[in-house]
């Protein structure tokens, strides 16, 4: 099971679509990704291993940083919908909506490959259609 991906309720499944980003660097948001990182994502947007921790080295996909922010947050994926979502799919037993998560970063946490070489996150939108489905009780 994937951090933050159901409630007593519902489960959640996660197509990530885009993200925008910002850097710990003087162009901050104009600063272009690598090529290979956007081919990458483009080719592999779940599974593509273009965030990098600066502590251990550990290469992260989208799919996976979202669980990361989920478990450092201590929130679920419900927590992060718009209101009354919950409701709606508790009247038609599930439903689909898109979903933004911010996620914010200090200097010397993530980084990824840029135009300028690797650089540190200052924050990431990820964007992403998330699937609700009711489980079955």
């Amino acid at each position: 099971m994937k951090a933050g991906r159901e409630t007593a309720d519902f489960a959640f499944d996660v197509l990530h679509i885009g993200m925008d980003m910002d850097f710990h660097h003087p162009r901050g948001r104009d600063l272009k990704l690598a090529a290979e990182v956007v081919d990458a994502f483009e080719h592999a947007r779940e599974h593509a291993e273009i965030f990098v921790q600066n502590s251990s080295g550990t290469a992260f996909s989208a799919d996976e940083l979202l669980d990361w922010f989920l478990l450092q947050s201590q929130t679920t994926i419900a927590d992060h919908l718009p209101p009354a979502t919950l409701e709606k799919a508790e009247e038609t037993g599930g439903s689909d909506v898109f979903v933004t998560f911010p996620i914010r970063f200090q200097p010397d946490a993530f980084h990824m490959r840029t135009e300028d070489g690797p650089q540190d996150l200052s924050a990431i939108k990820l964007m992403a259609r998330v699937t609700i489905r009711r489980k079955s009780q």
